[in-house]
Parts: C-alpha cells; sequence; structure tokens
C-alpha cells in the first residue's frame, strides 16, 4: 500500500451523482476532492486526493475516471498521481501548470480554455478571469451545485491565537464568501474577477462545495453574492 502525506475521510454522497472526499492539509484549512457522475457513467474528479488501494476501488465502481480537474494553481499536488493511476484520462490544469505536467509525460490541457464544451448540459466550466490562481469554477447542472476551490471559504471558528486575529482581517472563519485575500493579493485585475464573479451570480446553483471548509448546502447564491459584497463592494 502507498503512503499518503495526509489522511482523509471515507466518501459521502452529496447529491445524486456527486460525491466528497474531505481530506487532511498542512494546516486547519483542510481540503475535498469532488466526484461528479456524468449520465453515461463517465467521472470528473475535481482537486484530487491520493487514495488507497479501497478508495480506489470505491472510486472505479462509480463508473470510468474520464476527467481529472486541477482547479487552480494552488491545488495541483494530487492531478499527477491520479492521471497516472488512470491514464486514459484527461487532465485539465491551469495555464501555468501546463509545463510541469507536460514534463512529466501527463499531456495536460488547459482547464480554462479546453475543458470540453459538448459538457455544458451537465457540467459547466467558467474560467474565472482576472485571478492569479487562474481557478476554474464548475457548475453540476442537475442538481444546481456550484463547485469553487479557492474563491470562496465556508469555515468554521477554528483558529486561535494569532492565527485567529489574521483570519477575522482576512474574512476567513465564521462566515462564508471570498477572504480579503483574494481582493489584495490574489487578484491581477480586480474589476475582472468582480466581472467573473458576477457571471457566477447570473448561473443556476443553490448548493455551493468549496475546498477549505463545509459545503454550503442551500442558499448559496445568496450568501455568495453577500460575502462578495463583503470584500469587493456592491454587484
Amino acid at each position: 500500500m502507498e503512503a499518503i502525506e495526509f489522511g482523509y475521510e471515507r466518501p459521502r454522497a452529496v447529491a445524486d451523482n456527486i460525491w466528497e472526499i474531505r481530506g487532511e492539509w498542512k494546516n486547519k484549512f483542510g481540503r475535498r476532492m469532488t466526484v461528479v457522475r456524468l449520465s453515461d457513467k463517465r467521472l470528473m474528479i475535481h482537486n484530487a486526493i491520493r487514495l488507497i488501494p479501497r478508495d480506489l476501488e470505491w472510486l472505479s465502481s462509480l463508473g470510468t475516471v474520464a476527467f481529472i480537474v486541477a482547479p487552480n494553481t494552488f491545488h495541483c499536488s494530487d492531478a499527477g498521481w491520479m492521471r497516472e493511476r488512470f491514464p486514459a484520462a484527461e487532465l485539465f490544469v491551469p495555464k501555468q501548470k501546463l509545463d510541469f505536467f507536460a514534463k512529466q509525460g501527463l499531456q495536460p490541457k488547459d482547464v480554462n480554455l479546453q475543458f470540453p464544451a459538448d459538457l455544458a448540459d451537465e457540467v459547466k466550466c467558467i474560467p474565472m478571469r482576472g485571478t492569479r490562481m487562474e481557478e476554474a469554477a464548475f457548475i453540476h447542472v442537475a442538481s444546481g451545485t456550484l463547485i469553487l476551490c479557492d474563491l470562496a471559504f465556508n469555515m468554521g471558528d477554528v483558529f486561535t491565537g494569532f492565527e485567529k486575529f489574521v483570519m477575522k482581517w482576512n474574512k476567513v472563519g465564521g462566515q462564508f464568501g471570498p477572504s480579503r485575500l483574494t481582493k489584495i493579493v490574489f487578484a491581477n485585475d480586480r474589476q475582472q474577477l468582480l466581472n467573473a464573479y458576477k457571471s457566477l451570480l447570473s448561473e443556476n446553483f443553490d448548493r455551493v462545495i468549496v475546498n477549505h471548509g463545509d459545503i454550503l448546502e442551500t442558499d448559496g447564491k445568496r450568501k455568495l453574492k453577500a460575502g462578495i459584497e463583503r470584500i469587493f463592494g456592491p454587484v
């Protein structure tokens, strides 16, 4: 059995044809892998986590792994590992990471430009322009689920000491929405990023899956709008 650097919880169904695996990380933020099954039983893996053989078997039992998505430049660490286990799958990564994965012989594609448009009736890819992270958002149409990575957080009040002070300033912990650093540090074009958030708000979704924190099961559009306005002002 291969060792994994961090642990994770058992897979859990989120909605029809969507599953999550919640994992540990180097800090209190944690991380989440999301699995989406299409109508033809092909699977999309969003933000891959290294799995032990038991859970790789579970994954294979759901369908055929066809698409592996590294959703932004910060969360690519296990995408190559997953692609090596499912060599027939297409690997989608941010533009900045194309050379890195190409040197490993993994034939990556640009997630923001090359994710298959013919899947949009089931899984819609929405490039979030204006961020250095080059994040792509996804919507699972049938369940009305928005899948984000680092463009919104939904963490509880888990921080203590000076870290709590910093995260309170950063608007992370005990609230839902983008962080203050999303605007100050990770945006390379604030207006373009704000326009991307506005585009998201025009989509049909209610549930929001984030990488860091709890899944927001309902009222996601209203709460995301409120979180965006807390950081960027009126939208």
